[in-house]
């Protein structure tokens, strides 16, 4: 969905290493891939005039191709909470004379105050709900895409496009896959253990960092240090859960809108976690590493849990992302965005 062509235009008009690159050769940590960000900014729809609100500067690449998308009678407002981000995105923008984008180091959660009204916003981080003070910051019919969390549990997110309508506020219209590190109000020293919304942490013996989050384990920490204790002190294994051409991506979105409540996310140590079952006696989850296998350790039933997921799936079709619809639902501080199956 959306149209990617100006997109591809503005691509063609920012030089992408200029940005993303330091001069030593290294990528700037915080950088996008230029894939998902044509995705993210064909689904925005951005105009020429328009004023966008980007949550999350990171090189400061994308926010070059805002500037370019909105032309000279637009502007762009970028937010970062890290202000050497924000400094090096300034530098970069005016030694390319790009006047039209506006670098504001804070919290991206409270937006940008008294830069409104936007006709977009974008995030490039992963807010636990749709904050509602940038509701308050948009014009009548503005377009939000951000990711944000379609379940209790950390990193069960999903990006969500909403429309703000004047009366009613924001309006889901679709969800797509991909997430992006967690919103967070302070610069992080460290980005494997995610910022809030873990239950319980463990130390393995070889120096692995575990944690999960899920809503039995934020009931009962101890217990969930025991399945913790159990996967990082035991034998794991993986174990094939799906066929070929199954998509494991499919399957967690299927998750997010029939057992939110139900998942666990476990950090297996490191770079590597997974979506799926687990109880106190041990875990079984999906990993980018081998979508098609869960990473099992422990006892059986987060395992039988798993497969049985699975055959639920199967027999209501295999639906995904393209078959989810987002309801939002105010609460403190935002909206909630929970996924439903479409027609369903």
């Amino acid at each position: 969905m959306g149209d990617h062509s100006n997109v591809t235009a503005a691509l063609a008009a920012v030089d992408e290493d200029y940005y993303t690159l330091r001069p030593d050769g290294s990528l700037v940590t915080q950088s996008t891939a230029a894939g998902a960000i044509v995705e993210t900014l064909g689904r925005l729809d951005v105009r020429t005039g328009m004023r966008v609100l980007e949550i999350g500067t990171g090189s400061g690449f994308s926010g070059a191709l805002l500037s370019e998308l909105v032309g000279p009678q637009g502007s762009v407002v970028s937010v970062d909470v890290v202000a050497g981000l924000s400094e090096r995105a300034r530098e970069l923008h005016g030694s390319r004379g790009r006047t039209n984008v506006d670098l504001v180091t804070g919290d991206g959660a409270l937006g940008a105050p008294g830069h409104g009204d936007f006709d977009r916003i974008v995030a490039w981080t992963t807010p636990r709900l749709l904050p509602g003070v940038w509701v308050e910051q948009v014009a009548r019919g503005a377009v939000i895409v951000t990711p944000v969390e379609l379940a209790p549990s950390v990193r069960t997110a999903a990006i969500l496009r909403a429309r703000v309508d004047p009366e009613r506020g924001p309006e889901g219209e679709y969800l797509f896959a991909g997430r992006y590190v967690e919103m967070h109000g302070e610069e992080l020293d460290q980005w494997l253990v995610p910022p809030r919304g873990v239950d319980a942490l463990v130390c393995a013996r070889d120096g692995r960092e575990l944690w999960i989050s899920a809503p039995w384990a934020t009931e009962d920490g101890e217990a969930a240090r025991r399945a913790l204790k159990v996967v990082a002190d035991g034998d794991t294994a993986r174990v094939r859960v799906l066929e070929p051409g199954e998509s494991a991506v499919d399957l967690t979105a299927y998750l997010y809108a029939r057992h939110p409540e139900d998942i666990s996310v476990v950090g297996l140590g490191g770079p590597a976690w997974g979506v799926g079952s687990a109880d106190a006696d041990g875990a079984a989850v999906f990993t980018a590493a081998d979508a098609g296998s869960a990473v099992h350790g422990g006892g059986p039933a987060p395992l039988e849990r798993v497969h049985a997921w699975v055959a639920e799936w199967r027999e209501a079709g295999r639906p995904g992302y393209a078959d989810l619809w987002p309801v939002l639902t105010r609460t403190d501080g935002g909206w909630r965005v929970r996924a439903e199956l479409a027609g369903v």
